[in-house]
């Protein structure tokens, strides 16, 4: 086991560990991944993808093949006990390539992160498991036991514990993992379903009398997830429990018609919600649910850690560059601990609404679901359930409503050939890009080298010759519709950070935003691109 030191040690490959390792290798960093297990459960387990983890996933490439293999559900019914449609949560409305929820076993998420990291040159390696972790001088060893009996030591300069909530990794820092467990039971089975389902590929909840919630959820077209909650306890709730409370809420709800198969997967648990009380110390990291242990109820844990990783991943990859110094990896705590607690809230709200206790409150929360009938309260929902309200501190853009912090809305520009910019591939959780709006001043933007500097020109068609951009990697913005859409002056320079969010916004009066980013993220030399010229540099 035993080898040469590695720039990062990912521990535990799962899909927030397969992300980061991915990561991390688009981003030239040399890194081990290592995993206790001899293979992976084949369950479905957490199988709910965001639209913003399906971004995620198209930086690295993966998105199209977790397409191919789910089911994307653009809608959520919400109904009252006796069948009646309350509104529906349409993620149509959203911008973006992804109006949905994807609905993707966690086996297939798993074998299709570990194909894409042997494309990258790296083998998971199963049957490892870490027993304690050193550092040493200006990096860490950590030593292993194989499956076969062996063991060794592993070097390298930072460590990564994505390795669930048991987390080794933790453990050896003796971080405290502060929460509670619920007392509502959880019910959920995968089960193939016949008979009529209205909407059988979007999402459907069922809000009972009684206090709690029937989820259906579609797997592959024939089998569904179900959902509930109940009071009896989960050492009493055997499978013949949950099967038969399955078939006595789908008769309360109307779907009498519905014939239950043979179940692949049933479980009962109690949700519980732990966070660690530090996400980093010194060159070791925790992420998914090493970091944060979150309720199933708003199906967002698993997402988060992806978005953990991504997070972190650039950050590292320019710190082993010698782009940005150790410093920069604060904000990684100081971004991603925040989400964490915020999502607690959330799932706690949720947990109120679906089953709480309190018969007024309960009552009281779930009128607001007929409040999704107004578009500004469905837009809000919008951006929680698809996670595109997931943004870090900071201050208002002046003279523009792009928030440093937030998500890159959806970018309608397009190349001189007229094909669509991909902004997210472009940036591939691995370097930042700038988009550098023309005016006639053709005013210089200094930028540090490594940054992907894209002039973009205001044209009523990328195809006219008359006054042709003489740079082919020119962008067109037709007729000034998205930066007018976004706010933006022209002679404005907006730079997204390499995971998607907006790092800063220039405008013609003041550059100090983008500044003071750069004094914390870029320390490599500057170099500068005119408005009207991209540097060969910044092409790279």
């Amino acid at each position: 086991m035993d080898g040469q030191m590695v720039d990062v040690l990912v521990v535990g490959a799962g899909p927030v560990g397969l992300t980061l390792a991915c990561a991390l290798a688009d981003n030239g960093v040399s890194v081990r991944i290592v995993d206790k297990r001899d293979e992976w459960s084949r369950l479905s387990k957490a199988m709910t993808l965001t639209p913003r983890t399906l971004e995620c996933f198209h930086m690295l490439g993966v998105a199209r093949r977790c397409l191919a293999d789910g089911i994307l559900s653009q809608r959520m019914h919400h109904h009252t006990e006796r069948g009646r449609t309350i509104a529906v949560t349409d993620l149509a409305e959203l911008d973006g390539a992804y109006p949905g929820l994807l609905h993707l076993s966690q086996h297939q998420t798993i074998t299709i992160l570990v194909d894409a990291l042997a494309e990258r040159g790296v083998t998971v390696e199963r049957g490892v498991e870490l027993r304690d972790l050193h550092a040493v001088d200006d990096h860490y060893v950590g030593t292993v036991a194989e499956a076969g009996g062996g063991a060794g030591t592993v070097a390298a300069r930072f460590v990564v514990g994505t390795d669930g909530s048991h987390s080794r990794v933790r453990e050896t820092l003796g971080l405290r993992f502060d929460g509670a467990e619920q007392d509502e039971t959880f019910i959920m089975a995968d089960i193939e379903m016949t008979g009529h389902l209205p909407d059988p590929e979007d999402r459907h909840a069922y809000y009972l009398d009684e206090g709690t919630t029937l989820f259906i959820l579609p797997i592959d077209g024939r089998s569904f997830r179900l959902v509930s909650t109940c009071r009896t306890p989960a050492t009493e709730a055997d499978e013949d429990f949950v099967l038969r409370r399955f078939r006595t809420l789908l008769r309360t709800v109307g779907l009498d018609r519905i014939t239950l198969g043979d179940p692949f997967w049933v479980t009962r648990f109690n949700p519980r919600q732990f966070l660690a009380d530090d996400f980093r110390r010194d060159g070791v990291f925790l992420a998914g649910d090493a970091a944060h242990v979150q309720s199933p109820i708003g199906a967002q844990g698993l997402n988060t850690g992806i978005q953990d990783a991504i997070n972190l991943a650039w950050k590292l990859g320019q710190v082993v560059r010698g782009e940005s110094d150790a410093a920069s990896l604060d904000s990684y705590h100081a971004e991603r601990y925040p989400v964490a607690r915020q999502l607690f809230a959330y799932n706690n709200l949720i947990a109120e609404r679906v089953f709480g206790r309190n018969r007024l409150k309960r009552r009281l929360l779930r009128y607001q679901n007929y409040l999704l009938r107004l578009p500004r309260w469905h837009a809000r929902e919008l951006d929680k359930v698809s996670q595109f309200r997931v943004g870090y501190p900071a201050a208002q853009t002046p003279g523009s409503p792009l928030r440093a912090g937030l998500r890159m809305p959806d970018c309608d520009l397009v190349t001189l050939d007229g094909e669509r910019f991909d902004l997210l591939r472009e940036a591939g959780a691995r370097r930042h890009v700038a988009l550098l709006f023309a005016d006639r001043a053709e005013p210089a933007v200094t930028l540090p080298g490594g940054i992907a500097a894209f002039v973009v020109h205001e044209r009523t068609t990328p195809h006219q010759r008359h006054r042709r951009p003489a740079d082919q990697r020119a962008l067109v913005d037709v007729a000034g519709r998205w930066r007018r859409r976004v706010g933006l002056q022209p002679g404005s320079t907006v730079l997204v950070r390499p995971d998607g969010h907006v790092a800063a916004v220039a405008t013609p009066e003041s550059r100090e935003a983008l500044d003071s980013y750069l004094r914390v993220f870029r320390s490599t030399p500057l170099g500068t691109v005119s408005s009207s010229r991209r540097s060969a540099r910044s092409a790279a």
